[in-house]
């Protein structure tokens, strides 16, 4: 659950760790976008998109999400052309339909494009709602293991 102070409590290995929210959205975003990848262009295609977008940006692509994800959506595009907005598209609809959300496609590409500061955190915002969702559904799979 949530803390008023901006961090997580976890579970991990039956010891409750306290982790920042940012880096808890990001873990999770990272594996969701690397599932939807895999799933869609299997693992060697994704490893080489992250590579280069890695390379691209000279940082790790979800840590410059969360700071800049003009920069991000514009590495994007100019490693996969037009293939940036269906990556994303397939992304966010996968976001919404596992995590019970309802983030349209395009705002989201519209919300990347701006570098005003309230399109930031309405990224953010969305990230912090997978990882809140994801934090509730884990708890579930906790309570239910003998």
């Amino acid at each position: 659950m949530l803390c008023t102070t901006g961090l997580l409590s976890r579970l991990s290995g039956g010891v409750i760790m306290e982790t920042n929210i940012e880096d808890f959205a990001l873990g999770v975003f990272r594996r969701v976008f690397k599932m939807v990848l895999y799933s869609s262009l299997g693992k060697s295609a994704t490893e080489a998109i992250l590579f280069f977008l890695q390379n691209e940006l000279e940082r790790n692509i979800f840590e410059m999400l969360w700071e800049n994800p003009k920069k991000v959506y514009s590495a994007m595009e100019k490693i996969l052309g037009a293939g940036a907005k269906i990556l994303i598209n397939l992304l966010v609809t996968t976001l919404n339909r596992e995590y019970g959300l309802n983030m349209n496609p395009d705002s989201f590409i519209e919300l990347m494009c701006s570098d005003d500061q309230n399109s930031i955190k309405k990224i953010r915002s969305f990230l912090k709602k997978i990882a809140e969702v994801h934090e509730k559904e884990e708890m579930k799979m906790i309570k239910k293991s003998p």
